[in-house]
C-alpha cells in the first residue's frame, strides 16, 4: 500500500524523493497543489475501493505519506 501511495503522490506531482522522507510537509514544500490534492483523492478512492470525504478528514491528513498511509489505512476497515 505504502509504494502505490508513494507512486500515485509521485505521479500527481512529479516530485521524485518522496521514499526519502515520507514525514517531508506535502503542503508546505508547495508539493502537492489544490489540482493534485483533487486528484490524489480521487486515484485514493479508486485504488483502494474507498471514499474520502475531504471536509471529514483533519486537514493535516494531506501534509505528509504517512498521515495519508494511515487514511487510507482506516478507511478500509
Amino acid at each position: 500500500m505504502e509504494e502505490k501511495i508513494i507512486g500515485i503522490i509521485q505521479d500527481l506531482t512529479g516530485y521524485k524523493d518522496l521514499k526519502k522522507n515520507k514525514e517531508i510537509d506535502l503542503l508546505e514544500n508547495e508539493i502537492l497543489d489544490s489540482l493534485a490534492f483533487i486528484e490524489l483523492i480521487s486515484s485514493l478512492e479508486n485504488e483502494f475501493n474507498i471514499e474520502i470525504q475531504p471536509t471529514q478528514v483533519d486537514p493535516n491528513t494531506w501534509r505528509s505519506i504517512n498521515s495519508i498511509i494511515d487514511l487510507v489505512k482506516s478507511l478500509q476497515v
